[in-house]
């Protein structure tokens, strides 16, 4: 909550700071910079996370050279995005240019909180978020005061923010980026490193993609207004987050039923079905006014979807469940296929309806492309769940 915070601050503030055409831009920029940061997460944060887990003696070589690596991509990265920038131009190549001077800092920091996850120390995972957060809102609340809160400026201080909790966490636990036996953590990493940057772009790649494309397909200001949209629901998902991971290890007990391992998580569908509509109930009732004192003027015309994404929320959010029975119930192969197959019909629900019929079309063809691939997971998880049951085998004495 702490880390997704600080973005959606970030696009509150922008938004209520700017006209939609501009605030579009911005939401270019953060897509572009959150398909890349999930690239380096897959690449290197989750490899690390694995491997301070699997030995936490060697943690702080594995921080170290973790750092090194996650510094290294974004110095790649910032050199990307600053030809992308040159080739792009207007207002999205000046913000991809504020990606670029982002991109160094949060890598830093997104992999000191995977290094605080694999070592079991949540604290320090929390104290890199909190400090982030904290620097940002002080230096927000100055530019605010003082009149001075443009959106260049309120970026900066995200940015800044991001810097500080990567320094503080870094210099408590006394660690710097060093390339400790780089080539060897590649070779035996590089198999792995491989599989999960195809599932991050196969699950969530894809979507960002997408939504970039239609950045070049649709006026900024229409992508600013779905961008909101978006920003509106997902702070629910946010929050289930965590009872997520409980309704993963929960369907795990029960591997060896499978048929009430799927009852189960068809009950627990039908609860987040339900708290997705009680939500997009409440956005849907709230006063425009309310939501113009958060996103301005990007306000007025997200309200026009907000309906629609919060259906498509409706359908997304139950899947979870089934994603979970095939995680417990099914093999690699399971997962990745039913997640291609899914995931390709909410793309194309999404990119379709945006070249027909603008922000609009894409929310509603989103949805519909929610409500196929809520369909794909659940049949792969009834057919799975009819399959004898699992059983560890016998060791041979």
């Amino acid at each position: 909550m702490l880390s997704s915070g600080t973005q959606l601050l970030l696009m509150v503030l922008v938004a209520r700071q700017t006209d939609p055409t501009t605030f579009g831009a911005v939401s270019v920029a953060l897509l572009a910079h959150g398909l890349l940061l999930g690239v380096v997460r897959a690449a290197i944060g989750e490899i690390v996370l694995l491997r301070c887990r699997a030995d936490r003696s060697t943690t702080r070589d594995e921080a170290c050279r973790g750092l090194f690596l996650a510094l290294l991509a974004g110095a790649a990265v910032a050199l990307g995005l600053v030809a992308a920038a040159a080739v792009v131009g207007g207002d999205v190549g000046y913000f991809l240019l504020l990606m670029a001077l982002a991109a160094p800092l949060v890598y830093g920091q997104d992999l000191i909180r995977y290094v605080a996850y694999g070592a079991g120390r949540v604290d320090q995972a929390v104290l890199v978020d909190g400090v982030w957060l904290m620097v940002q809102v002080a230096m927000s609340a100055v530019l605010l005061a003082a009149g001075e809160a443009t959106p260049t400026r309120l970026i900066l201080a995200w940015v800044l923010g991001a810097g500080a909790g990567a320094v503080a966490v870094a210099s408590y636990r006394r660690l710097w980026p060093r390339p400790m036996a780089v080539r060897r953590w590649w070779i035996e990493e590089r198999a792995r490193t491989s599989g999960f940057l195809a599932d991050f772009l196969v699950s969530n790649g894809m979507w960002q993609g997408s939504l970039l494309l239609l950045g070049a397909v649709l006026p900024l200001a229409e992508i600013g207004a779905l961008r909101v949209a978006n920003a509106s629901v997902h702070p629910l998902a946010n929050l289930l987050a965590g009872v997520r991971t409980l309704i993963l290890a929960h369907l795990a007990g029960l591997r060896a039923r499978p048929a009430r391992a799927y009852r189960r998580a068809t009950q627990l569908g039908l609860v987040l079905a339900g708290a997705a509509a009680l939500y997009g109930a409440c956005l849907v009732l709230l006063p425009d006014s309310w939501g113009s004192e958060l996103f301005g003027e990007t306000w007025a015309e997200a309200a026009a979807l907000i309906g629609i994404v919060a259906a498509g929320e409706v359908l997304r959010l139950p899947t979870f469940a089934a994603i979970d029975v095939v995680k417990v119930l099914g093999g690699p192969r399971d997962l990745v296929r039913t997640r291609l197959t899914g995931g390709v019909g909410v793309v194309a629900g999404l990119l379709v309806g945006g070249i027909v019929a603008g922000a609009r079309g894409a929310a509603i063809g989103a949805a519909v492309g929610y409500a196929l691939n809520q369909a794909i997971w659940w049949r792969k998880a009834r057919a799975l769940s009819r399959l004898p049951a699992s059983r560890p085998k016998a060791v041979p004495a």
